[in-house]
């Protein structure tokens, strides 16, 4: 198993997004460029466990938030396409499309309508 840089840069944007930081703020709180900044977010690189726990401080997020589920298994990249398409809801859109989500995968099982 690999770690999916790509899916931590995805959180950050998220996260980075919904507390209306721009790229350049959060370079500035973390001590880090803003190119940098873009190259973690886009998975272009591998910051430090120093790096991510002052980009979750500057975000006010846990490790948690930023950590979990990144571990690469099967490849699909599900994980970054999902924090892309949520990036601009807001809490109440993103609870509705959950739930939608939710109430589809019971349909599509119990249907049997995918493998």
């Amino acid at each position: 198993m690999e770690i999916d840089y790509a899916t931590i840069g995805a959180k950050i944007r998220y996260f980075r997004v919904q507390k209306k930081l721009s790229q350049e703020k959060l370079a500035e709180i973390t001590c880090t460029s803003t190119t940098y900044i873009g190259y973690v977010e886009r998975g272009e690189r591998s910051p430090s466990l120093k790096t991510i726990i002052m980009i979750s401080n500057a975000l006010n997020v846990s490790m948690d938030d930023l950590l979990s589920g990144i571990l690469m298994i099967d490849g699909t990249g599900n994980s970054l396409q999902q924090y892309d398409f949520l990036i601009d809801c807001s809490r109440a859109e993103n609870a509705i499309i959950t739930q939608a989500a939710v109430s589809l995968k019971e349909i599509l099982r119990q249907y049997k309508i995918t493998k």
